[in-house]
């Protein structure tokens, strides 16, 4: 699955075992991009053995936030039942609000392995 960024969603590809979020997210209907991604994290998440969930976000509101902390509930949920997940943090140099972001995400992770990168 690849869904191309816009001026208000980010790039997001899902497949084999790796996801990746990158860029602005503050759609007018989250629900628009929460469906398709969650339905597809759900498949990969029981057709794989590793999974690797990376972001690179620039900003996001809210309700992306209730997203990402689903997303984030399901792999590591996933986890809890063995499978290894690697969650992947980026966040660009002096970006303190993602940065701040990312380690409130992380408090939390409880199975997953989640690294901070900054870049």
């Amino acid at each position: 699955m690849k869904i191309e960024a816009t001026s208000r969603t980010p790039l997001i590809e899902i497949n084999s075992g790796y996801c990746l979020i990158k860029g602005e997210c503050y759609p007018e209907d989250i629900s628009e991009i929460s469906i398709p991604i969650m339905k597809e994290i759900e498949q990969e998440l029981l057709s794989v053995e590793k999974f690797v969930l990376e972001l690179e976000l620039y900003y996001f509101n809210s309700s992306s936030a209730k997203l990402l902390f689903d997303i984030f509930d399901k792999v590591d949920e996933a986890a809890a039942d063995g499978l290894d997940v690697q969650i992947k943090w980026n966040y660009r140099s002096g970006d303190d609000s993602m940065q701040e972001a990312g380690e409130d995400f992380e408090e939390d992770i409880k199975n997953s392995t989640f690294k901070m990168q900054e870049i």
